[in-house]
């Protein structure tokens, strides 16, 4: 008389397929999770944070004519601001008239926003010299390089009276950075936009105060793009 052959346990073979298929899926979630968090994503509506530096009773450097930097800072950086709304972009200002605000709150506004970048717009002086030149960190994050150099060519093609280059730290060499581009979260840069001790300069910022609020806005439109690019 043959022996009958126990039917096979088909739940206990189900499993044996389905657990690993559950362990790759989890494990491909996992990695998922840990490039999210790993990136440095710039959201839909990216924000950026405008530093028109000084203001108030701190009015920067001085030209001739009583012409003060925190004027032609604030002027340049609201035009800056209307451009960049124009193209989609969420604005914050960390002044929008003629305040004093000082350093550390100008980090904190755009720290607590998060703010994608942080853009600080000033102007230079010295007994001699013109020229634009933007600061960035002294450990130049590719990012913040990239914030800077894509700024300073597009006023590059605008037309100034000397390009000095992207520097990193701060003017006086000692290893440190400016507050700003130290303190903040995102990537930054400081733009000196010419000297104000320069007749050649002032009549520069004067004549073409419109172009070079679009190169900005046109910098900073393209390091967006880029990051984003790169986070995909």
């Amino acid at each position: 008389m043959k022996t009958k052959l126990r039917p096979k346990n088909k739940v206990k073979t189900t499993l044996h397929i389905i657990t690993p298929v559950i362990i790759l899926l989890s494990a491909a979630i996992m990695a998922g999770l840990v490039v999210a968090m790993t990136q440095k994503a710039i959201p839909k509506t990216p924000i950026v944070c405008l530093d028109a530096g000084h203001g108030g009773d701190d009015v920067g450097a001085v030209g001739g004519n009583n012409r003060y930097e925190k004027d032609d800072n604030l002027r340049l950086a609201l035009l800056v601001a209307e451009r960049l709304k124009s193209d989609g972009v969420k604005v914050i200002l960390t002044r929008d008239d003629d305040t004093f605000i000082s350093l550390e709150k100008r980090c904190d506004i755009a720290n607590r926003k998060k703010a994608s970048l942080f853009v600080a717009i000033h102007r230079n002086s010295a007994d001699s010299g013109s020229g634009v030149e933007i600061w960035a960190r002294s450990t130049a994050p590719q990012d913040d390089m990239l914030l800077a150099s894509s700024i300073l060519e597009n006023l590059n093609n605008v037309g100034i009276s000397k390009n000095r280059g992207i520097k990193t730290g701060i003017i006086s060499n000692s290893g440190g950075d400016y507050y700003i581009n130290k303190n903040t979260n995102m990537p930054s840069c400081l733009v000196e936009m010419g000297f104000i001790t320069s007749d050649e300069d002032n009549n520069l910022f004067d004549e073409r105060l419109s172009e070079y609020a679009d190169a900005i806005a046109d910098g900073i439109n393209e390091t967006l793009s880029s990051v984003r690019q790169d986070n995909k």
